[in-house]
């Protein structure tokens, strides 16, 4: 197997970027589009919405290395999970044409895994026990363009839940949850780099 020679994080928010942006030293190359050359990592804000997210993924996708590894960063909602709590996803659907893609895991973690149901409006009712977001499933259309499912995967810090809706939500609070999981996240990320 080739070592990565980049990765490639497609975002939806601003506020999910920010963090990610000072801790990893990225700098703006185009209108939101982020990286750090010598730390091998691209960041493209690409909107809320999977349509978005694909057109972001491919964008970055054209502008990389084959040999690119894809990760998408954001929040999810899930019924029972804790606001803050970091979650691998282990299958995502698409809730608007049924179909799943598989990411798959070419290592063990410690960090829990679940599947995702990407929506076209914000859950808020949870009707079963996966995490539901608005992008993974267009983000993992796009990079699997690509690259096989070895090296795409999916992470999402929990924003909302039964007990704190989504209403509840802020841009601040949005800011804390990543920031306070980066060095998780980066983590992940030099291992990544090493698929």
């Amino acid at each position: 197997m080739h070592k990565t020679s980049e990765i490639n994080i497609v975002v939806a928010m601003k506020r999910e970027a920010t963090p990610l942006i000072n801790y990893w030293n990225l700098k703006e190359n185009s209108k939101k589009f982020y990286s750090n050359k010598k730390k091998k990592i691209n960041l493209i804000i690409s909107g809320i919405g999977k349509k978005r997210a694909e057109k972001a993924t491919i964008y970055l996708g054209e502008r990389t290395n084959n040999n690119s590894f894809f990760l998408n960063i954001g929040i999810a909602g899930h019924k029972n999970y804790k606001l803050g709590e970091v979650i691998l996803i282990s299958k995502i659907t698409d809730n608007k044409n049924k179909y799943s893609w598989y990411p798959t895991l070419l290592w063990k973690t410690k960090i829990k895994k679940a599947p995702l149901i990407t929506v076209v409006f914000p859950k808020i009712r949870y009707t079963t026990n996966s995490l539901y977001d608005m992008e993974a499933a267009g983000f993992f259309k796009g990079a699997r363009n690509f690259v096989g499912p070895e090296k795409v995967q999916c992470i999402k810090v929990v924003s909302d839940n039964k007990d704190s809706s989504i209403l509840n939500i802020s841009s601040k609070k949005i800011e804390n949850w990543i920031y306070s999981k980066t060095s998780i996240i980066n983590k992940l990320v030099n291992e990544f780099l090493k698929v």
